[in-house]
């Protein structure tokens, strides 16, 4: 697949968030005078970079590459656990890994001259808390959800594991986890880890109610999601649509993983060994998302998946 081409652009290094928690960030403009709609870039969950790189992919790059070919900037940074991992507590929360400091960099575009309005672009658990911190930040213009989780997330993992062959220990973790989460009576085990969160990160996943969040938004919502996705799958799509109905519109893009990358068979972590670049058909939606959010509303209003081939 061609890489994202870029006519010119001007990259910014910018700050997010307060002490003790400053992310360096970029903040990527076209070439003009603007002002110029923006985006804030959401990652998934982890450690993740600015570029949100998974193996030789950078979702957050192509992304930032492709809009400002099209006229919109972007803000993608680096979040707390990448920049601060060793000095989080076992009290993590999504408050700490996501939510504060996406509303943060959602304020830093707010306070700009170059641009007009933002959207809030959430990836895999940013864009299931997409909603969230658009109703946090306020003043957001509209907001995309990629590869949104909708399930509990143990039993997303859970079935990441089995997807995958994963070993009969690691899987007795997340099922131990599991049991405790769903007896909740048992209270948090401090010494509980799973895949390196505690077990009170897991259950504060579980009660953020992102469907709920989501209607109550007044503005543009879309839903994007690749059929090849085994990490979140059509299983979590066909949630969102059922509990959202016309309050969002639908994309389900064909051939793509959960990092919007085309390829073929059965998908596995080897999609990502390859410097590939991100479906161009994911600038597009997003484009015509920035551009003529009416376009959504429209196909909001009548509750329907578009599908792409």
């Amino acid at each position: 697949m061609c890489p994202v081409l870029v006519l010119a652009l001007v990259v910014v290094a910018v700050t997010v968030g307060a002490a003790p928690y400053e992310l360096p960030g970029t903040l990527t403009l076209p070439d003009g005078a603007g002002p110029f709609p923006a985006v804030v870039l959401v990652h998934g969950s982890g450690p993740n970079d600015r570029d949100e790189t998974v193996g030789k992919t950078k979702l957050f790059a192509d992304l930032a590459a492709g809009l400002a070919d099209h006229g919109i900037a972007s803000l993608r940074y680096d979040k707390r656990t990448y920049a601060y991992g060793d000095q989080l507590t076992n009290d993590l929360t999504l408050d700490d890994e996501v939510i504060t400091d996406a509303v943060a960099a959602v304020h830093v575009l707010q306070a700009r001259p170059e641009i007009a309005r933002v959207i809030v672009v959430g990836h895999s658990l940013g864009g299931m808390l997409a909603p969230e911190i658009a109703t946090r930040a306020g003043h957001v213009a509209a907001v995309a959800m990629l590869a949104a989780p909708a399930r509990p997330p143990l039993v997303i993992l859970r079935d990441q594991l089995r997807y995958l062959g994963a070993p009969r220990e690691l899987r007795g973790q997340v099922e131990a986890a599991l049991a405790v989460v769903e007896l909740a009576a048992l209270g948090d085990d401090p010494t509980l880890q799973v895949m390196g969160m505690p077990l009170s990160y897991w259950r504060d996943w579980e009660a953020h109610d992102g469907v709920a969040t989501a209607r109550a938004l007044d503005v543009p919502l879309l839903v994007l999601q690749g059929d090849r996705d085994y990490q979140v799958t059509r299983e979590d799509f066909g949630i969102w649509k059922r509990m959202l109905g016309r309050h969002a519109a639908y994309v389900l893009l064909a051939g793509d993983n959960h990092g919007f990358f085309r390829g073929r068979g059965r998908p596995s972590p080897h999609d990502y060994a390859d410097e590939v670049h991100v479906d161009p058909r994911v600038v597009d939606r997003l484009v015509e998302l920035v551009r003529r959010p009416d376009v959504a509303r429209g196909v909001r209003s009548k509750g329907c998946v578009v599908r792409c081939s």
